[in-house]
This record gives C-alpha cells, sequence and structure tokens, in this order.
C-alpha cells in the first residue's frame, strides 16, 4: 500500500511518546509499504532530524509552525467549538499541503497521528483514512486537574468538555480509530459499540532492552521519562519529596536517579535533595537501567500505555508503579510488577524489593516475559495487512 502519514511533530527522535509510537510506527510499515512522510516541525533545526526517517520513506514533506502564529491563530478562533488543541495546529498551509498530495498521488491510506491533524481529512470521503488517537486525552485531563495550578486548571476546565465531544464526533469521520489499550477504548466509547474503533498496543524493542546486568547497584532507584512534559515532572516530584524520605526513613542509603531528556527547572532543582540525582538524557538507556535495583513510577495521571514501564521491564527490573499506569498495561500485580498508589504504600513496597533480591529477581523474570509475550511493534503489520484486503475485496 502507499501511505501518507501526517503527523504533529517530526517522529524524530523518539525520547517521547508521542514520537516513539509515530516513529515505530513509520519504521515497521515501512517494510512492506511505501510512505510519504508529512509533518510539522517547529524549528528549522528539525531538518536536522530527517537523515534518519529517509530510510522509511519514498518522500518527506515539512511545514513550519511557528509558535507565535500558532498562538494568533488559536486566538482569533477561540470563539469555535473545537479543542484549542487542534486550533493551535490549524494551518493552511498544512491543509494545502495535505490537499496537494491527495490530488496529485494515489495514496491507499492516511495514516493521521493524534487528533489535532484530524482537521487536515476529516471531511475528505476517500482515501481510506485511520485516525491514531492513542490516547483518550480528555481521561488524562480529567485526572491531571487536581494537580495543575489555578490558571492552567481553570484552562483545562473550560477545554474539557470539548475534547470530550471533539473525541467522540471526530471518530465518526474516519475509516477507522486506533487506540493504545483496551482502558482507552473503554473510555473513549463508554459503554458503546463500535468496532471501527481498534486497539494498537505500543511495542517494546526487547533486543535493544534486556537484561545485562545480574546485580545492579544495591538500593538504587531509578525513574526515566521525558522530563519536560507535566505527567513526569509530577511524578518526579512526587517521588522525590513524598516519597523517598519515607524509604530514607528505612534505607537511608536509598539512591534516585531521574533520567529523561530536558529536564524542567523543577526537576532539575530536584538534584539538592539528599540522595537524588538528574543526570539529564543519558546515552545507553538499557545499561542505566540495569545499573539501578528497581524502577519506580508513581504518575498520579496518565493515559494509555507508559512505555517507559515495558522498556524497565523488558530489562528485567523489577517495577513498581500506580494503578493508573497498570490499567493501560494489565500486568498482574505481585506477580509482573507492584501497584501502589499513596506514598506510604508506595514506599513500602519499595522498601520490600530492595530488601528482597530473590523477589527483584522473581518479578523482573516474569516482567520481561509478560512485555515478549504481549507487546510487539508489528502488530500495526498485521492491521494493515487487514486494511489491504477488505480494500482489495472493494475494488
Amino acid at each position: 500500500m502507499r501511505i501518507l502519514f501526517l503527523t504533529g511533530r517530526l517522529p524524530y527522535p523518539p525520547n517521547r511518546g508521542d514520537r516513539l509510537r509515530a516513529y515505530h510506527f513509520l519504521r515497521v510499515l515501512a517494510r512492506e509499504h511505501q510512505i510519504t512522510l508529512l509533518s510539522f516541525i517547529g524549528d528549522d533545526r528539525e531538518t536536522g532530524n530527517i537523515g534518519p526517517l529517509r530510510q522509511f520513506c519514498e518522500d518527506i514533506q515539512l511545514v513550519h509552525r511557528g509558535q507565535l502564529q500558532s498562538t494568533m491563530t488559536t486566538g482569533l478562533n477561540v470563539w469555535r467549538s473545537i479543542p484549542l488543541q487542534s486550533l493551535y495546529y490549524r494551518s493552511s498551509v498544512m491543509q494545502g499541503a495535505v490537499d496537494r498530495l491527495l490530488e496529485r498521488r494515489h495514496f491507499d491510506a492516511v495514516y493521521v497521528h493524534l487528533f489535532r491533524m484530524a482537521q487536515f481529512v476529516a471531511d475528505r470521503p476517500r482515501p481510506y483514512r485511520i485516525l491514531d488517537l492513542t490516547d483518550a486525552i480528555s481521561t488524562e485531563i480529567e485526572r491531571a486537574l487536581p494537580y495543575h495550578d489555578p490558571k492552567w486548571r481553570m484552562i483545562y476546565r473550560l477545554e474539557l468538555p470539548r475534547i470530550r465531544r471533539y473525541e467522540r464526533e471526530i471518530v465518526r469521520k474516519f475509516n477507522e480509530t486506533w487506540l493504545i489499550s483496551d482502558a482507552e477504548r473503554a473510555q473513549l466509547l463508554q459503554g458503546k459499540a463500535d468496532d471501527r474503533v481498534i486497539v494498537i498496543p505500543n511495542g517494546v524493542d526487547t533486543d535493544r532492552f534486556r537484561p545485562s546486568n545480574p546485580t545492579g547497584a544495591d538500593n538504587k532507584i531509578i525513574f526515566v521519562g521525558h522530563m519536560g512534559v507535566f505527567h513526569n515532572i509530577d511524578a518526579a516530584d512526587y517521588l522525590a519529596r513524598d516519597i523517598l524520605p519515607r524509604i530514607h526513613q528505612v534505607l537511608p542509603s536509598a539512591q534516585l536517579d531521574l533520567v529523561g531528556a530536558e529536564p524542567a527547572d523543577q526537576v532539575r532543582h530536584l538534584a539538592k535533595l539528599p540522595m537524588v540525582r538528574v543526570p539529564g538524557h543519558v546515552a545507553d538507556l538499557n545499561a542505566a537501567l540495569n545499573d539501578a535495583t528497581l524502577f519506580a513510577a508513581p504518575l498520579r495521571f496518565a493515559a494509555g500505555i507508559q512505555n517507559k514501564v515495558l522498556e524497565a521491564m523488558a530489562a528485567g527490573l523489577p517495577v513498581v508503579t500506580s494503578s493508573y499506569v497498570n490499567e493501560g498495561i494489565q500486568a498482574t500485580d505481585g506477580a509482573h510488577l507492584i501497584v501502589a498508589d499513596e506514598p506510604d504504600t508506595f514506599a513500602g513496597r519499595v522498601v520490600d524489593l530492595l530488601q528482597d533480591p530473590a523477589l527483584r529477581r522473581k518479578i523482573g523474570r516474569a516482567g520481561r516475559e509478560f512485555v515478549m509475550s504481549r507487546y510487539r511493534w508489528e502488530d500495526v503489520l498485521d492491521r494493515l495487512k487487514i486494511v489491504a484486503e477488505s480494500q482489495a475485496m472493494r475494488r
């Protein structure tokens, strides 16, 4: 099939959740399909990231989206009922690029990454249109409301009903919609049946993320994530300020590493706390995981599947995480990972693992086996084969 691949961010480097999914789908689909990538970029410097994508694409086209222009477009159109996020990405230049490609070239399908990009093909009758919502964003926004400062809480309270309505309506305009987990599908459909809404999970590169150090460091806790994203900033702060002191009451030697690209000031300042390091981006994430004793991910609000947790499990690291995270992963608490929510309980579970090497090994092995059996990037190829077959039958 010839596919137009439409993204709001250039899917490289795959250093955050949205880029990660788009990059791996692009990489895997390129094995059997011809792909034209059309993407926004926010800065001309991003053109330096095109190189690794060329091997997967027969053509790459970029549209510049300046912050000032996007902010002005949002302000001038705020009276509209569509979400601010979609208004921010509104662009006559992108619309023109999409229209020209679809008129001048034959495409069998359009893959649209996230609802912010849906506006550019939503009203077209063809070709076959796939919307990858990934998450039900309305769910994460609702869960995050208590943790925002008052200004952002007010904005998101106004935005939330717009997003809920838009998510329901936009699904009807696409041939099919993809979500990352059964939990996200249930949140979106709210008990209704719709066989056009399909679960395509993320995958994990289990050759890259694997056990390589059977011992690891003593009492070393690690949390990984893009440290400029709100839910990771909150989790890092919560882990360092509320949970780690409780761990130190039992194990004063416990150390916490907060690893991830582009740490916000709030995260960098955590390095001033006792036994907390903020190394930022690391060149070899698997080595960093294997150098730790366990992975702690106390996200207080989340949606979809947290790939950082899957990668830690693939590396054989025992994981302690929250109910919201495991809602997407669907692992068995106490077997594949440990689930805890309140700070006292979370700290207690971490201490239990730090003090029990046999339990750590058991959960680490089971977690890796679980990920290997459930999470494959190649699932997206299987879905496209079904699409291709159904299209062929209609011809």
